[in-house]
C-alpha cells in the first residue's frame, strides 16, 4: 500500500477562461499527478489541456494493475498519445491553428519511487525539508537564453520571451519530452506540479518553504491565491497540485491524507479540479454543448490509448 497527502487548486485569475487542467488518480500501488496548461493565442487551448489530462488519466487506469510495469515507457507513450489525440480533435472539429497545451506529470509507486516527464513550461518541483532538490527545465526561448548566459533566472519571470515555447502538445512536430530519472522519495518529501501562473510570480524558494511548513490542504490554495493577488488584475490562470510522501511517517491522518490499503487490486480512484469560470465569460457553453464536447474528447482519446 501507499500513504500520502495530496491537494490541488486552480483559479482563473484575471483571464476570461481557465485553460489550466489538473488532476490525479491512484491505485493500490501507484499514483499519477497531471497538470496541463492550454496555450493562449491558440484556439481551444482549454480543450487541448482537457484532452492531455484525460489521456494520461485514462492511460493510468488502463496500465496501473495495480502498478505500472515500465514507468518511463508508459509516460512517454501516454504523452505522445495525448499529442495525437489533440491533433485528431482539431481535424475532426475543423479547428484552425491547432489547440496546444503544456503538460507535466509524475508517477509515484509503492516504495516511494517517482518518475516524471514534461513538455512546455509547466513545472515540477521535488522539495525536501524546505529546499528544492530538483525541478523541470522549461521548454521556452527564455530558458534557452539562460542556458546561453544571456539571461539570469531572476530576469526570467519578466522577460518578453518567457511564454514563447518551442515545444508543446498539439504542435506541427512531435513534442520533445524531458524525463526525470527514477527518484526515491523520503518521508516528508513533496512533489509539486504548477502552471506558469504560479512560478512566474512566486520564487522557487518561497514555494518550497511554504509547501514544507503547513498541511497541503491549507497551503496549496493559499499559494494559488497569493500568486493571483501579487499578479494583480492581469493574473494568468494559476494551478497547483502537491503531494507529500507519508510512508514511514507516524500516523496522524489529516483531511488530505490518503492510504491505499483498503483499495482492491483493480480499483482506481480519480480526482479532477474543476475550473471555476467567471460569470462574465463571453460565450458560455450550455449543458448540451459541454456534454457533446466531453463525448468528442473521450472518443478521440480512445483512438490513441495504447
Amino acid at each position: 500500500m501507499m500513504k500520502f497527502s495530496i491537494h490541488q487548486a486552480t483559479s482563473v485569475g484575471g483571464r476570461p477562461v481557465n485553460e489550466d487542467r489538473v488532476g490525479y488518480a491512484y491505485s493500490r500501488e501507484a499514483l499519477i499527478m497531471v497538470l496541463s496548461d492550454g496555450m493562449g493565442g491558440h484556439a481551444a487551448g482549454e480543450v487541448a489541456a482537457q484532452i492531455a489530462l484525460q489521456s494520461l488519466i485514462q492511460a493510468f487506469r488502463l496500465h496501473a494493475k495495480p502498478r505500472v510495469d515500465d514507468p518511463l515507457s508508459f509516460l512517454s507513450q501516454a504523452i505522445i498519445n495525448a499529442h495525437y489525440a489533440i491533433l485528431e480533435y482539431a481535424r475532426v472539429n475543423h479547428i484552425a491553428g491547432n489547440p496546444r497545451a503544456t503538460v507535466v506529470t509524475c508517477l509515484v509507486q509503492e516504495g516511494g519511487y517517482a518518475w516524471w516527464a514534461h513538455v512546455g513550461d509547466s513545472r515540477l518541483y521535488h522539495v525536501r525539508r524546505g529546499k528544492v532538490l530538483a525541478r523541470t527545465i522549461d521548454h521556452s526561448h527564455a530558458q534557452l537564453l539562460i542556458d546561453q548566459g544571456v539571461l539570469s533566472e531572476a530576469q526570467l519571470r519578466t522577460h518578453d520571451s518567457r511564454n514563447r515555447l518551442y515545444c508543446s502538445l498539439g504542435g506541427e512536430t512531435l513534442p520533445h519530452i524531458d524525463f526525470g530519472r527514477r527518484t526515491v522519495l523520503q518521508p516528508g518529501d513533496v512533489i509539486a506540479l504548477c502552471s506558469d501562473g504560479l512560478w512566474g510570480v512566486l520564487d522557487d524558494e518561497e514555494i518550497a518553504e511554504r509547501l514544507t511548513r503547513a498541511p497541503l490542504v491549507r497551503v496549496v490554495p493559499e499559494l494559488v491565491e497569493q500568486a493571483e493577488m501579487e499578479a494583480g488584475p492581469n493574473s494568468d490562470n494559476v494551478s497547483l497540485i502537491a503531494m507529500r510522501w507519508e510512508e514511514g511517517v507516524p500516523a496522524d491522518p489529516g483531511e488530505d491524507t490518503v492510504s491505499t490499503e483498503t483499495l482492491a487490486l483493480d480499483q482506481v480512484t480519480t480526482a479532477f479540479s474543476v475550473p471555476h469560470q467567471p460569470t462574465f465569460s463571453a460565450e458560455p457553453m450550455d449543458a448540451e454543448e459541454i456534454e457533446r464536447a466531453i463525448r468528442e474528447i473521450n472518443e478521440t482519446i480512445q483512438k490513441f490509448k495504447g
